[in-house]
């Protein structure tokens, strides 16, 4: 009797970590795909991100500023995509005391290359805990209407 109970307890814990483990590793996960595009995206603290140009005085001692970096892959064949102009739109959190988001601030994410890696990035300000949305309007050399990518960032102290 108390070999089957083990059994069975055994039998539920392997179901339960099956079922937390792809759920850990999915919100973990930092990419958006839309019908032509792969988005993978990093948000860190600005006084930590290495930039190519060298980290200027304003972003290595505010606290509040973090950088977002942007990685674009062409859906159809993999590749990477160097040649775009790509526009962020970054909305705060909601404000305890009413249902109003904080001010959209619009950045140009300037391109950074590292050897054969295209990334665009530039830094916001992200002082508030919540979710941050951010919309980025991507435009392609040779397409004629841009591409328009969400992404939402849960900023947590």
């Amino acid at each position: 009797m108390r070999s089957r109970i083990f059994l069975v307890l055994i039998a539920w814990l392997a179901l339960l970590v099956g079922e937390v483990s792809p759920a850990c590793a999915n919100d973990l996960t930092r990419s958006v795909t839309t019908g032509k595009l792969v988005v993978h995206y990093g948000v860190v603290p600005a006084g930590r991100a290495a930039t190519a140009g060298g980290s200027s005085g304003e972003a290595s001692n505010n606290v509040n500023l973090y950088r977002l970096t942007v990685a674009l892959f062409d859906r159809s064949n993999g590749k990477r995509i160097e040649n775009a102009h790509v526009v962020a739109v970054v909305q705060g959190p909601r404000s305890e005391a009413s249902s109003f988001h904080s001010k959209s601030t619009g950045i140009q994410l300037d391109l950074t290359r590292d050897g054969n890696a295209v990334t665009y990035g530039n830094v916001f300000d992200a002082r508030w805990k919540g979710v941050y949305h951010i919309d980025l309007t991507i435009t392609r050399n040779g397409l004629a209407l841009p591409e328009h990518v969400r992404l939402n960032y849960d900023q947590q102290f």
